[in-house]
């Protein structure tokens, strides 16, 4: 069965390859990580195939209003 709550639908996730939703990409949910082997932080790479508990449905942008996306949280609303 194929996930439809991937990271592939995810409004957070940035797809990177063909077409920019390529198999990997970048989880822009939270702020980059910090970590000891990189102190300047980046965010999570993922596979499209991928998904967590904070996943909210990407519907795109509406027509005329680049930044006005609208964010649903299950497939039933």
């Amino acid at each position: 069965m194929k996930r439809i709550d991937s990271c592939y639908t995810c409004l957070f996730w940035e797809g990177q390859g063909i077409r920019q939703r390529g198999p990997k990409g970048l989880c822009r949910r939270f702020p980059p990580v910090v970590t000891p082997r990189d102190p300047e932080g980046r965010f999570p790479i993922t596979l499209s195939t991928d998904w967590c508990g904070e996943w909210k449905r990407d519907i795109g942008e509406p027509a005329g209003e680049p930044d006005d996306r609208i964010i649903y949280d299950d497939l039933g609303t």
